[in-house]
């Protein structure tokens, strides 16, 4: 049974084709979806024929509004009906910490989940995106709780609408120490906010910091605590998900 696995979030659809589940994940590939995840769908499916496909996992976080169209166009391309990961209460020993285990991102539930099912040993988690997020993780598997903050570039956009700079090219690359223009100066302060907050984070609660993102590689070089970084969490965690799922 060939398992095609997609994590939709917010500008961009990754994906990963398996033989089987529970074969080794290759490395993702990635389309932009520009907030119309179910047009991506749609570009996929020139990439992977349907009859290569016989089962589609999914972790979005796109919202409801967005679900009947992405089902539609999983049913059009690939003759199947999707089967959507969501955040539970308990999944293989890991207990969620929130009184509502479904508000609970999926895409966080699920990066926590490749890690617990990997280790089964205390933790902590960031995500470096649109949004910056930390989870902690105990060695029984009870999520502490956890943090969302502005991404990088969520925080510079912030900084900009909420003063009357005159900015020019923000294009530029990251630095590791104080801006000398106020372009630099804003991309600085994003950076230096972020990583202070995850070393801070991670100071307090024992275990391995693992770090993912698209981001991930801007802040890493700036980070004290001795951060792993790795690739595609959310899919190893759906892959994951969807074997447990697929068994019982």
């Amino acid at each position: 049974m060939s398992v095609l696995l997609l994590d939709i979030g917010n500008s961009r659809l990754k994906w990963v084709l398996l033989p089987a589940l529970g074969a080794p994940l290759p490395p993702a590939k990635a389309i932009a979806h520009e907030g119309a995840p179910a047009a991506a769908i749609h570009a996929l499916a020139a990439q992977v024929p349907a009859s290569q496909c016989t089962a589609v996992f999914i972790a979005h976080v796109t919202g409801a509004a967005h679900e009947a169209a992405i089902t539609q166009a999983v049913q059009a391309a690939f003759a199947v009906t999707p089967c959507y990961a969501r955040s539970s209460a308990e999944c293989a020993g890991l207990k969620n910490a929130y009184a509502d285990p479904t508000r609970l991102g999926v895409d966080r539930w699920l990066a926590m989940l490749a890690l617990w099912s990997s280790t089964r040993a205390a933790f902590c988690v960031a995500s470096a995106g649109t949004a910056l997020t930390f989870d902690a993780v105990d060695a029984s598997g009870q999520h502490q709780g956890g943090v969302i903050a502005p991404g990088l570039a969520a925080m510079i956009d912030a900084t900009l609408g909420h003063t009357r700079f005159a900015v020019g090219d923000m294009q530029r690359s990251y630095e590791s120490g104080l801006g000398r223009d106020t372009e630099a100066c804003v991309r600085q302060g994003a950076l230096h906010a972020s990583t202070g907050l995850l070393d801070r984070l991670a100071s307090r609660h024992p275990g391995p910091q693992v770090l993912a993102g698209g981001d991930a590689s801007v802040l890493a070089p700036l980070l004290t605590a001795p951060w792993q970084l790795q690739a595609d969490l959310v899919l190893k965690g759906l892959a994951a998900w969807a074997g447990l799922a697929s068994s019982g």
